[in-house]
């Protein structure tokens, strides 16, 4: 149980979060805004295999308003980004849900769910 990524070969690990951190999750939106220096990891969270054991998270979401638009850096290219990310087969390629630059966070959700 416990939250997976997916690694640069598109192979999923376990993520070992020491008792004493906290584990910060950011997104495709951060990747976009900032030109791809922060890259968007694809993950995971995997219930117990054992009968009978539960596992308990809090997950935070921190979402922007739907007509946010999502825009790169200035001087920064739309191929910069999307070729930034680690291409996983599990998620959907980021050029076919993000199609221009300021586009908004409720069409590309959209695009995306």
């Amino acid at each position: 149980a416990g939250l997976y990524v997916v690694g640069r070969n598109d192979e999923v690990i376990q993520v070992k979060i020491p008792s004493d951190c906290m584990a910060v999750q950011l997104g495709e939106c951060v990747q976009i805004m900032t030109g791809g220096a922060v890259v968007a990891t694809p993950h995971c969270v995997r219930g117990a295999a054992a009968k009978g054991v539960s596992r308990i998270s809090l997950p935070c979401f921190i979402d922007t308003p739907p007509v946010f638009p999502l825009t790169m850096p200035p001087g920064c290219t739309r191929e910069q980004v999307v070729s930034s990310g680690l291409g996983s087969s599990r998620v959907p390629p980021l050029h076919t849900r993000w199609t221009e630059d300021g586009q908004t966070f409720g069409d590309f959700l959209g695009k995306t769910f």
